[in-house]
């Protein structure tokens, strides 16, 4: 019960805080959908959702973020099936420093974890925030909530987290370059940590439609999955409001 309170809080803390922003803000949103269908010698289905927001004025900022991933093998087994969900408030109180709170919440059924949450807080840089260039890093402590699948077996650790987002528009601005990942590693065990990446390059279609290379990696030092590493690349449309 106390780990949904916590993130509860977090979550509606973030969003009060973010209330004020007012209409002048900068604001970005995109969905992205990358759907796999094949059929004939191998038969197949995978479905790839994201949603990505953000809002800045000169002092705070707030972003949400959404995965949603499924599929099926030729033999109509699932192969496919995890989702993630997160957000965080970001108040910056010296030029480029802030404070950062950060929440989510992740599943992942191939990988046998039921459940869970990341609870941080921290500081953050923004080396660059322009039309052409983004660069920020975070680093703070963070409290870790899980459970796995089949044993449902729990654990409530403490870790640090450190976090990076980069976008880069090349090309005189034709395609963009992006990168963030995050990785987490508890304060007891320097061996149990875990790292999540989205790495791609974005090119405009038409007005708001652009089209997406992306490759995600998510690799756990320690897990009782049968691989350690998760490896996707994804060919996306993705629209942008």
């Amino acid at each position: 019960m106390h780990r949904y309170s916590a993130t509860a809080a977090v979550l509606a803390g973030t969003l009060l805080l973010a209330a004020p922003l007012k209409a002048a803000a900068d604001r970005e949103a995109s969905a992205s959908l990358g759907i796999a269908v094949n059929s004939g010698n191998t038969e197949s289905e995978r479905y790839d959702l994201t949603l990505d927001y953000r809002e800045r004025t000169e002092r705070h900022r707030f972003t949400g973020n959404l995965e949603f991933a499924r599929g099926k093998d030729s033999d109509g087994n699932e192969d496919v099936n995890n989702s993630r969900v997160g957000g965080a408030y970001d108040f910056f109180f010296d030029g480029p420093w802030y404070a950062n709170t950060n929440a989510s919440w992740r599943q992942d059924r191939m990988a046998d974890l039921r459940q869970r949450y990341l609870v941080g807080v921290g500081a953050g840089y923004q080396f660059f925030d322009d039309e052409r260039t983004r660069l920020s890093v975070e680093f703070g402590p963070t409290y870790i909530s899980e459970q796995t699948l089949e044993a449902r077996e729990r654990s409530r650790e403490g870790a640090v987290r450190w976090a990076l987002d980069f976008r880069q528009y090349i090309l005189d601005g034709a395609v963009r370059f992006f990168h963030r990942h995050e990785l987490i590693s508890e304060l007891d065990d320097s061996d149990d940590w875990f790292i999540t990446t989205r790495s791609g390059l974005r090119m405009p279609l038409m007005e708001n439609l652009s089209a997406s290379l992306q490759f995600n990696y998510d690799y756990e030092n320690q897990t009782s999955a049968d691989h350690r590493y998760d490896a996707t690349t994804l060919v996306n449309l993705t629209y942008d409001w």
